[in-house]
């Protein structure tokens, strides 16, 4: 068999390169200590580089194949392979068990999770009690994810030297805080909204969060696309952006809501108030004391995800586009709420007279423009997002 004679699939599954193959049947030879042959793959949620691997003896793993952008020069392979490696010690897992790996080959081997939904699933075809059920069991994930690996952040740190050298070892977020000022500013300048001594605001924010407590891995597109969830437990997967830094970053995704997914609409109080003090319960069962500075914390992380979308908020000046559930103008009439609904500016009080003034603004200028609701939550004549062609819920 040539290195690129494929294997073939599953009847509704693709082939997999011969070299793959023999690398997944070297790293289960290892790991379990007797011969392994790979007898299909399928593909997982219509992700071309995300496969079943079906073994004799009946056995199911996942494979994980290095992303386009890696083989441009990325270092999501890399980053992923040190959070998984690092969280395999979790005594209770929250992300699938990582198997094996080739960076060679640009595999990843991991525990097969099953067929069970995702929060997506629920927000876009469940019902109210299945999203509330769902959003807690998502909130309870991250929050025994950041409460384990806070204090262990330099565990993280040295994998991630080990495995993608030369990369940031920080969340990306903050590197897209700096990206995103100039754009920012460009539109509040726009909209005629004077933003005096702003931009050093900023630069303190980045300091802010540089520096902040409460530091331990970050995900960085804790996605409701990104979560299995079965018999009300949740496990995160796709740890391609993830890094260290403050986890605010992850925990305001119950706020903002989820700045980084094409799965987005409005997230009511009522339903994310539970899922955040689910969320604070599992760092206290953890021993983390959230004290005073947190909501500070959060309101920066708030901020913070709002800029770093600075030069998409630009473009939606100019011209709305959609993405996933709905366009780009109501994702930013709900960012900018989430950060200038928080009470008290403390540190940030202009740039949140800013965001205010750019957010009454941008109400002027689109003033038939409603974020809308998911569907398994839409209120009686509200807006409803839009379930993108092809989406194919799990039940």
């Amino acid at each position: 068999m040539s290195e690129n004679e494929p294997v073939t699939g599953s009847p509704a599954g693709p082939g997999l390169p011969a070299g793959e193959v023999r690398a997944a049947e070297a790293l289960l030879a290892l790991v379990w200590g007797e011969p392994v042959a790979v007898q299909a793959a399928e593909r997982i949620w219509g992700r071309s580089h995300v496969v079943r691997l079906h073994l004799d003896a009946g056995r199911i793993v996942v494979l994980k194949r290095r992303g386009r952008r890696d083989r441009r020069g990325g270092r999501g392979f890399g980053v992923e392979l040190a959070a998984l490696e690092y969280l395999n010690a979790m005594p209770v897992p929250v992300a699938p068990r990582l198997l094996g790996a080739d960076a060679d080959a640009g595999i990843l081997l991991l525990e097969d999770l099953g067929e069970g939904a995702s929060l997506a699933d629920s927000l876009l075809a469940g019902g109210r009690s299945r999203v509330q059920a769902d959003l807690i069991a998502y909130a309870q994930a991250l929050g025994s994810l950041h409460a384990w690996s806070m204090g262990r952040a330099g565990e993280l740190d040295g994998l991630l030297v080990r495995h993608a050298p030369g990369q940031p070892a920080v969340t990306g977020w903050l590197d897209a805080i700096q990206r995103g000022t100039e754009p920012f500013l460009a539109a509040a300048a726009a909209l005629g909204v004077a933003a005096n001594g702003v931009e050093g605001e900023i630069s303190q924010l980045r300091v802010m969060l540089s520096k902040a407590g409460y530091r331990g891995l970050v995900h960085g597109d804790a996605c409701p696309d990104n979560v299995h969830i079965i018999d009300g437990t949740c496990r995160i997967f796709d740890f391609e952006t993830s890094g260290c830094g403050p986890v605010a970053f992850d925990a305001a995704y119950l706020l903002a809501p989820f700045p980084s997914c094409w799965c987005f609409a409005s997230l009511p109080a009522e339903i994310a108030g539970p899922a955040v003090a689910a969320y604070r319960a599992r760092l206290a069962a953890g021993g983390i004391d959230l004290g005073p500075d947190w909501e500070e914390l959060i309101t920066a992380a708030l901020a913070g995800l709002l800029i770093a979308r600075g030069r998409m908020l630009a473009e939606a000046l100019e011209q709305d586009h959609e993405w996933g559930t709905t366009t780009m103008r109501p994702r930013f009439l709900a960012w900018l709420g989430s950060f200038t609904g928080r009470a008290g500016g403390g540190a940030l009080s202009r740039l949140q007279h800013t965001a205010t003034a750019m957010q009454e603004r941008l109400a002027e200028r689109w003033p038939t423009l409603r974020v809308p609701d998911y569907p398994a939550l839409a209120r009686a004549g509200s807006a409803v997002a839009r379930v993108p062609d092809g989406w194919q819920p799990r039940p």
